[in-house]
């Protein structure tokens, strides 16, 4: 009897939201849990459970930091998203995403977009290829807050990436936004692994503060507007 053809198995990508669900289920005080798979097993509980905080609106919960490791396993789940591809449909690692405009194109390689942190700045590093390049990155920095001098969640960049002319040049505004989107995705999978709000919404990014040990969000409730009818 002839064998049947085995059919390889696909990995998918985890979202944005499951992964800063694991780092907040990793982040709670289990130590006086000896036994690691006693450990883990309660972790995957609890990941389970999460989000059991609920803040009013306007209000804010507990910050939440991680390392950068951890914000390694986060960036490649949220530039999945940016990109418009769904997490769940996506095999890992993730294939790369070609942009075109007026004749140009550019190829970018999702799987290794990163982070790199710094005292109150984070890089976020695009590898890309075209035809004048060929293999080649960009690098997007966005200034915000630091330990000494926090700023909410207002952030900066410039008006043009880093990285080699022909690229940043002819595709400033794409590359800054698609790095936005990326840290925005983060962020707010962060806050949301935290908690919810009264209403049951998750709760978004209210500061960002970074550091080259480690990205610090503090989770805040929406705030409610009162919606008036508008009559005929």
């Amino acid at each position: 009897m002839a064998e049947r053809p085995v059919t390889p198995s696909i990995s998918l990508i985890q979202g944005g939201g499951s992964i800063a669900g694991q780092l907040r289920a990793q982040s709670l005080d289990l130590s006086a849990i000896k036994d690691p798979r006693e450990r883990a097993l309660v972790q995957k509980q609890l990941q389970a459970v999460l989000p059991a905080v609920a803040v009013k609106a306007g209000a804010t919960a507990a910050p939440m930091t991680i390392g950068p490791d951890d914000l390694e396993r986060l960036v490649p789940a949220a530039a999945i998203a940016a990109a418009g591809l769904d997490p769940a449909r996506t095999p890992s690692p993730p294939p790369p995403v070609l942009w075109e405009q007026d004749g140009s194109a550019l190829l970018v390689q999702v799987a290794g977009v990163r982070a790199r942190l710094g005292d109150g700045y984070v890089d976020i590093v695009i590898p890309v290829t075209c035809d004048q390049t060929g293999p080649t990155e960009v690098t997007v920095t966005f200034v915000g807050g630091s330990a000494a001098r926090p700023a909410g969640g207002v952030m900066t960049t410039e008006d043009h990436p880093r990285g080699p002319e022909v690229v940043v040049e002819r595709w400033p505004e794409p590359l800054v936004a698609f790095a936005w989107a990326t840290l925005v995705g983060a962020t707010s999978a962060l806050s949301g692994a935290v908690g919810v709000d009264t209403s049951g919404r998750a709760l978004v990014p209210a500061a960002v503060t970074f550091a080259p040990n480690g990205l610090t969000v503090v989770p805040i409730g929406r705030h409610a507007f009162v919606q008036t009818p508008v009559g005929p």
